[in-house]
This record gives structure tokens, C-alpha cells and sequence, in this order.
């Protein structure tokens, strides 16, 4: 079989997603593991070359046809330029690499305009309006992740130890996410990832009805639209809520929000391989 082959990725923590159009236009799809260029570029190529080897092996393609393949990789943590461009180098054939919520972002629209907000564990905000592509956020645990599901979780650790004190009165919400901690907080949280806090946050939906339920939730709320502000989203314009966070707030939008919120129409790997195709 003969003609360029078309690839699309997606990578992250959780793994990698490759999907590989064939010139006939089959699509084949597989998984590998970890590809973050921000916790570990060298392991990111590594998996990336090694799913996609396996793939043409078993599409029966030859390695040598990576060198004229249109390949978009998005990857996380490669919103940065030298982690882009680290990745870049080490990956033994040509590709455009980007930060994977863009390919989020065109996967969830098909390439037309939008906005995206992508609460899971950590959170980001993108927009496209025509050419223009406007994204905030993303900046991780330690300096952001606004209205993530970790972000959240830690709120609600610290005012419910606050609670604990005498300094408000406990409620339903409180009592649970205690009932959560490990018996000295201080110590056995020290070393928490951000998937510990962010575990803590559907008590928060689950009780939001009780004091601080509402008062988390107003937060988060909050958050979530001085980032759709900032991001210069007009209400009743398309909205995708992504993440597992945010699928589980959607319903808790206040109207105004929920006016444009729609499906997405793809994933990340989506728009990858459509970014691929757009490649000269």
C-alpha cells in the first residue's frame, strides 16, 4: 500500500492514544503508556515511538513511513515551548506538537469556535474564535488549577479542619470529608497528590446543600465564571464542560451558563488525527 499515512495523538498521565489513518482512509486506534513531556519528556517519546511502532506493525507498514506521515501529537505539558520542543527532539521522526488542550479544544468542536473548560483533577480554559486561539489556566496544583476537582477537594480539607477547630459550626459536609482524612492530617497529607484531594471533591456535590456545601459550590462557581470572563466566552455561545469534574457540575450550573453548554463532538485524539490532516 502505497501514500502518506495520517497520525493523531493524545497524551498524558493516564496514558497515550494514537490513531493512525491508513491511505486507503482506514482508522485504526491503540493506547501505551504515560506521555507527559512535563513529568518525564524522555518516557513521553519513548511511549509515543513504541504505540506507534507496534500500530504499523500490525498495519503492516513499514517504520521508514513516519518520515512522510502528517503526525499532530497533543501532549500535556507542552503548552510550554521547551518542553515542546524537547519532545520534539526526541522522537526519532517529524511531527507538530502541541499542548493536548488544544486538540482537546478542536476534537470538542470540530474544528469551529468555542469554548472549553476542562475540569478534572487539575483545570484549563480555552477558546477559539476564528483564527484566534486564547487559553488560560493549566498551570497545575501548586499555582492554579482553579475549579479543578483537586482545587476543590484541598478547599474543602482546609475549611472543614477550620470547622474541626470550633472556628464554624460542622455540618454534614464537614463530618465526611474528616471521616475522609488519615488520623493526623498535617503529617499524612504532607506528601498528598492532587488525585488525593481531587477524590474529595463529589462530597462536596454530594452534600451541597449544607453550609459549606453552598458555600464550596458558590466558590467553585465563581471560578469558573471569572475564567469564562477572562477568556472573553460570551453567555449562550457553544460551552463544552469537560473533565470528570465538570460532567458532574454541569447540572449545577446556574442558567445562564447552561444556555450554550453543549456535547462535545470528539475527543482530544479527534482533534489530533484533523489536525494531522491539516498538515501540508
Amino acid at each position: 500500500m502505497t501514500g502518506r499515512l495520517t497520525i493523531g495523538i493524545d497524551g498524558g498521565g493516564s496514558g497515550c492514544r494514537v490513531a493512525l489513518r491508513l491511505p486507503d482512509g482506514a482508522v485504526t486506534r491503540a493506547r501505551g503508556g504515560p506521555a507527559n513531556a512535563f513529568t518525564d519528556a524522555g518516557r513521553a517519546a519513548a511511549e509515543i515511538t513504541e504505540t506507534l511502532t507496534r500500530m504499523l506493525d500490525k498495519a503492516g507498514q513499514p517504520l521508514a513511513a513516519l518520515q512522510d506521515a502528517r503526525i499532530c501529537a497533543g501532549i500535556a505539558g507542552c503548552r510550554l515551548p521547551v518542553l515542546a520542543k524537547t519532545l520534539t527532539d526526541r522522537l526519532p521522526f517529524p511531527a507538530r506538537i502541541v499542548d493536548d488542550s488544544v486538540t482537546a479544544l478542536y476534537g470538542a468542536f470540530d474544528g469551529g469556535d468555542g469554548s472549553l473548560v476542562s475540569l478534572g483533577t487539575g483545570s484549563f480554559f480555552i477558546r477559539k474564535a476564528g483564527d484566534e486561539v486564547t487559553h488560560l489556566g493549566g498551570w497545575g496544583f501548586d499555582l492554579g488549577d482553579e475549579a479543578s476537582g483537586a482545587w476543590l477537594g484541598r478547599r474543602a480539607v482546609t475549611l472543614s479542619l477550620q470547622a474541626a477547630e470550633g472556628r464554624f459550626a460542622e455540618d454534614g459536609l464537614t463530618r465526611a470529608v474528616m471521616a475522609h482524612l488519615p488520623p493526623h492530617p498535617l503529617i499524612d497529607l504532607k506528601d498528598a497528590e492532587p488525585a488525593d484531594y481531587a477524590a474529595l471533591a463529589p462530597l462536596v456535590l454530594l452534600h451541597k446543600d449544607s453550609p459549606l456545601g453552598e458555600r464550596l459550590l458558590s466558590e467553585t462557581l465563581a471560578e469558573l465564571h471569572r475564567g469564562l470572563h477572562d477568556l472573553g466566552h460570551v453567555a449562550s455561545a457553544p460551552l463544552v464542560l469537560g473533565g470528570g469534574f465538570g460532567v458532574a457540575l454541569a447540572p449545577h450550573l446556574p442558567p445562564e451558563m447552561q444556555a450554550g453548554l453543549v456535547p462535545p463532538l470528539g475527543t482530544a485524539l479527534d482533534g489530533a488525527l484533523a489536525l494531522a490532516e491539516a498538515l501540508p
